[in-house]
């Protein structure tokens, strides 16, 4: 027969015990993924920046999730973007600061934004290890609202450069020739 004490202790046992297996359910949520102790390399998911088209694909990833620290990582500090105003019949151009403070807001002030790459209509990277020049058509959107949304076309022609090969491309000047 079991004395007072032990009845006492199997009684409190028996009270918390739902509590200690639903304590110890929740800890174990089967629906819930585990956490991943491997280190993900950024350009495995953005692009590889030291190839060319790993460069595309990061500023395409940069637009897509409207990331302007991930879009400054690919503009040089030389950085000059260019375009040809049709109405004024001159070429307009900005610096870097300006540049980032654009994007910045573009991003900030909008719903979405997709950038599709197409063809290369100029890809010379035998200039040198450090310097390459593309120019590649795109289409972008941008959705401002529900009932706002742009849609243009053109092609960049960017100036691309890196201090060694082992580095990442850096966009030096971009020219646009876009409709927007």
């Amino acid at each position: 027969m079991l004395e007072r004490s032990e009845k006492t202790f199997y009684c409190t046992l028996t009270r918390f015990l739902p509590l200690v297996l639903v304590a110890s359910l929740a800890a174990c949520n089967p629906f819930a993924p585990e956490l991943d102790d491997a280190v993900t390399d950024p350009n495995k998911l953005l692009g590889d920046r030291k190839t060319v088209n790993g460069f595309f694909e990061w500023w395409r990833n940069s637009y897509q999730l409207r990331d302007s620290t991930l879009y400054g990582q690919i503009v040089a500090p030389d950085f000059r973007f260019t375009y040809f105003d049709f109405t004024n019949n001159t070429e307009v151009s900005w610096p870097r600061d300006v540049e980032m403070n654009t994007t910045y807001k573009l991003f900030r002030g909008v719903r979405a934004t997709s950038l599709q790459w197409n063809q290369y209509i100029l890809a010379d990277t035998a200039i040198s290890d450090t310097v390459a020049i593309a120019e590649r058509a795109f289409n972008l959107t941008i959705n401002q609202d529900d009932a706002t949304i742009y849609r243009g076309v053109g092609s960049a022609r960017v100036v691309l450069t890196r201090k060694t090969r082992q580095d990442n491309w850096k966009m030096r000047s971009w020219y646009d020739k876009s409709d927007f």
